[in-house]
């Protein structure tokens, strides 16, 4: 049984009306039927009024903790409050990475290791994201990606920093910027401010199933979201998935999944200088060093493929509810 809110929510009232909808829809499923095994909730925040009702309803209660949701209750005294009880009742939580754990642990101290799932959140299709054969950059010139929604959170500044930097430094590169959102302007006024037009190709908005050809040409997937909530990363793993090492702030998601030197860098947040410094290290790297980093990330990459992750959580699921 499966209870989901559809379609976008245009305004405050709009949204109020679908999720009494969902709530009431979740209320009939968890009265009216047993044949199920475990309830398994997404997303804290958004749940608590009706999870304090499912805790009454004898089957284990499964809750996933994602970046956004735990983050907002983390921030929020009254919705900490609100989620104690109900997170006792609880017969697991689920996070995406081993931060998020540590996190958890730290903020609710009744909550301990034993009760923790780690599951990286949905994981990779690697019939989508894949190395292709006969795409390597053989010339001079470093292709540095990026593939984000266009918040300022993501970073996106730090990157176009980092590559006026390169090229006061005469390191010859190409950049490449995919993706939405609200900064787009400020990205391209930034963009045109550090004379940088000539060396970026600004792509916009791409379909997933054209991502892997994006990937494909990079050299470097750059990722300096500095965002708490950054659960796991899953464009930096789809990058790797393809061969593609990253150079990532040393924060939530991507810190768990990358070894420094080994499948990528960590630099600080906000760092342009440290970003510009770890992208010249890879650039002045042996060919051999350079295919030995591609070939850990696309390795690296192997136990978060989507069957993986499913198989493991179902297991996982299966022992926490004996």
């Amino acid at each position: 049984m499966v209870s989901l809110i559809k379609g976008k929510k245009k305004s405050t009232w709009n949204k109020l009306i679908n999720y009494l909808i969902h709530y009431l829809d979740i209320m009939k499923k968890g009265i009216s039927s047993s044949k199920y095994d475990l309830i398994y909730v997404h997303f804290l925040s958004h749940h608590i009024p009706i999870l304090y009702f499912l805790g009454i309803i004898k089957k284990p209660l499964i809750i996933n903790l994602h970046g956004t949701d735990f983050i907002a209750v983390k921030n929020s005294p009254l919705l900490t409050a609100l989620s104690k009880p109900v997170l006792r009742k609880a017969k697991a939580i689920v996070v995406p990475t081993s931060y998020f754990s540590d996190l958890v642990e730290e903020h609710f101290r009744f909550i301990k290791a034993d009760q923790i799932i780690i599951s990286p959140s949905g994981g990779i299709d690697k019939n989508v994201f894949y190395l292709k054969q006969g795409q390597q950059n053989n010339s001079n010139v470093i292709t540095l990606g990026f593939v984000s929604r266009f918040i300022e959170e993501k970073g996106w500044r730090t990157y176009l920093e980092s590559l006026e930097i390169l090229e006061k430094n005469q390191i010859p590169f190409k950049g490449i910027i995919a993706g939405k959102g609200p900064d787009e302007h400020r990205i391209k006024k930034c963009i045109n401010d550090l004379n940088l037009t000539p060396k970026i190709k600004f792509l916009g908005l791409v379909e997933q199933k054209k991502l892997v050809d994006i990937y494909n040409e990079m050299d470097l997937y750059i990722f300096p979201t500095y965002r708490e909530a950054e659960s796991l990363g899953l464009t930096g793993l789809e990058a790797m998935a393809c061969g593609v090492p990253n150079i990532a702030c040393n924060i939530a998601g991507p810190s768990t999944y990358i070894v420094p030197g080994k499948n990528g860098f960590l630099f600080p947040v906000r760092d342009a200088a440290s970003l510009a410094e770890k992208i010249m290290a890879y650039y002045y790297m042996k060919p051999s060093e350079k295919q030995a980093m591609c070939e850990m990330a696309e390795l690296t990459t192997h136990k978060y493929e989507q069957s993986n992750i499913a198989e493991q959580l179902v297991e996982s699921l299966k022992e926490k509810t004996k």
